[in-house]
């Protein structure tokens, strides 16, 4: 009763830390933008390499075998360029190797999370403002238009950018994150979590979907230039890529002056102290040292349960790589617009990821691990079929060799396999994420709660940053492009091998073979005691600490009755003599 009543009033006058929820919702939101940035560029590498290919007539052309316009050179391209851009998210999964430091070192005047939280983003936006055109020249992306000019297309300087990009903001929620935790009262503190996952998605929601459908030639044309009563610019889109990362670079400035102004960071050693007496305080930096944070750390890794939730984490990613990474790069490269791709996160990836964490609680009853098998189940078995089916359907339902079937039929299938493969993934995704989620929660040691979750969500973001830049190369090197040629008017291909559906065989075969193995002792993790999960350092340095106090009282104690006991034995000797 008393959550629903705190959830209901989450945001009402009356509640103390509504203007905090707000705080919190803004600068969440400010991490998800680069996530949907990074998240959209893949999507333009896929359909500029689409677009060039069909510009050059399939490769078919005079001169074109064996250059630089060869299909199997531009299939081969195209996913290599994913797959070292794939890099660039990798600061998240390793944010625990430089937490602590943001912990311990800070600006007293300033404020603990204001002396990291001011200059990174301050950094990161001047790096969105003056970085934008570079992006897009090194995309080959030049005016925004539908051409792509390969000679300057270099993904390794475009990966750095967003890999600095990504550091930052990285930085920034090791800095909000902790400072959620003294900005809210004890009672709220666990709507942090919340207001982290609901701002990280209107961040990505509006750099994402907001970007490509802004960026799509066609809603640009028919949408938005005549709403808005612009002049006519076919084949361009609204936005370009540079000017759009620019916008983004000024809102996340805007947004850290008004923070740096009107926000003042409590100082927490004048809070009361919420810990309970029987507990040992958490982790702090800045009060054990640098040193002794490691420690505690490397403790906890060489527990049995945490090395086998470890190689759990790390694995079970990538038996779904290819619906993760690839379904939608595929589904471009087979005939699916940009525009259809972005609409699909908010009608129903966003929905499905609000629901069914709701739902699964009802369903699973605080068996969050059984839920995460379950939900993994599906992931190998149904979801790979329905994305076969789906790339099947736009292949042959929606690409260039079926451009005029209309029918009702052929649209409701068409449909229906997007729908479905969509919403299964966002399903058992949600499913896993929140299971993962709440097993952390219930488990970890609270004596370093906050770093202790660091670093379980380091190694699950790990297991699903390694596994993209994988399968990516895997397809472009399996990958054969059919051999195009013109034939009285007309394009007919010939040969060739598309990696993905036997790869996604392989993978679920793989899928298959880690549940084998695996399942069992995901089981038995769930069902390891509490002790299993607690290294006791801090217990041990509490009662040593303790007992040191209580040594101290009784040694002065025992001085006095020492002293006593040498008097009375010098008086028993004179008289003795």
């Amino acid at each position: 009763a008393s959550s629903s009543s705190s959830s209901s009033s989450l945001f009402t006058f009356s509640n103390p830390d509504t203007p905090n929820y707000i705080l919190l919702l803004a600068l969440y939101t400010l991490q998800g933008i680069p996530m949907g940035l990074s998240a959209s560029i893949p999507f333009l590498i896929q359909q500029k390499i689409r677009n060039f290919v069909h510009a050059d007539g399939g490769g078919g052309g005079v001169g074109s075998q064996g250059g630089h316009h060869h299909p199997e050179f531009l299939s081969k391209f195209a996913y290599r360029a994913q797959a070292v851009f794939a890099l660039c998210s990798w600061p998240f999964s390793l944010k625990l190797l430089w937490a602590p430091l943001v912990d311990a070192i800070f600006w007293k005047r300033l404020g603990r999370r204001k002396s990291w939280l001011l200059p990174v983003q301050t950094l990161a936006g001047l790096l969105m403002i003056g970085g934008s055109d570079f992006v897009e020249t090194q995309l080959g992306l030049g005016g925004g238009g539908m051409d792509m000019d390969l000679e300057t297309f270099d993904v390794k300087k475009v990966t750095f950018f967003f890999f600095v990009l990504y550091f930052l903001m990285a930085t920034q929620d090791i800095a909000v994150d902790g400072w959620a935790l003294t900005m809210l009262s004890k009672a709220n503190r666990g709507k942090g979590p919340v207001m982290n996952s609901i701002g990280q998605n209107i961040g990505y929601f509006l750099s994402f979907v907001g970007f490509l459908a802004l960026n799509d030639a066609d809603t640009s044309e028919n949408v938005w230039r005549p709403l808005l009563g612009l002049a006519s610019r076919p084949n361009t889109g609204l936005v370009s890529l540079g000017g759009f990362i620019k916008c983004m670079g000024v809102f996340m400035i805007v947004v850290t002056t008004l923070v740096g102004v009107f926000k003042h960071e409590i100082d927490e050693s004048e809070k009361e102290d919420d810990n309970d007496d029987d507990e040992p305080a958490e982790l702090d930096a800045s009060e054990i040292g640098l040193a002794e944070t490691y420690h505690r750390l490397y403790a906890v890794c060489c527990l049995p349960s945490v090395k086998w939730l470890f190689l759990i984490l790390l694995t079970y990613r990538f038996p779904t790589a290819l619906s993760d990474n690839v379904k939608f790069l595929k589904a471009i490269e087979f005939g699916l617009s940009k525009q259809t791709t972005a609409l699909l996160s908010p009608a129903i990836v966003l929905p499905l990821g609000i629901l069914v964490p709701i739902l699964a609680s009802k369903i699973w009853h605080n068996h969050p691990l059984r839920q995460f098998l379950t939900a993994f189940q599906i992931r190998i078995t149904l979801v790979p079929l329905l994305d076969v089916l789906m790339l099947l359907s736009v292949r042959y339902l929606r690409g260039d060799d079926h451009p005029d079937v209309t029918t009702t039929l052929t649209r409701i299938s068409f449909w229906s396999s997007i729908v479905l493969s969509t919403a299964a993934q966002a399903t058992v995704s949600s499913l896993q994420f929140n299971a993962q989620m709440t097993f952390f929660a219930s488990r970890v040691d609270p004596a370093i709660g906050g770093s202790y979750m660091t670093l379980l969500n380091t190694a699950a973001n790990l297991g699903g940053t390694w596994p993209a830049s994988v399968v990516m190369f895997l397809v472009g090197q399996l990958t054969v492009p059919p051999v195009c040629e013109v034939v009285e008017g007309k394009e007919v291909c010939t040969g060739g091998r598309d990696a993905y559906f036997p790869l996604q065989m392989g993978f679920s075969i793989l899928g298959l073979t880690w549940l084998y193995f695996l399942g069992g002792k995901v089981m038995e993790v769930a069902h390891l005691p509490e002790d299993s999960w607690r290294t006791g350092i801090a217990y041990q340095k509490l009662n040593s600490a303790v007992g040191m106090e209580e040594g101290l009282e009784n040694g002065g104690r025992k001085s006095n009755g020492n002293r006593k006991k040498r008097n009375g034995n010098r008086k028993k000797n004179k008289k003795s003599r």
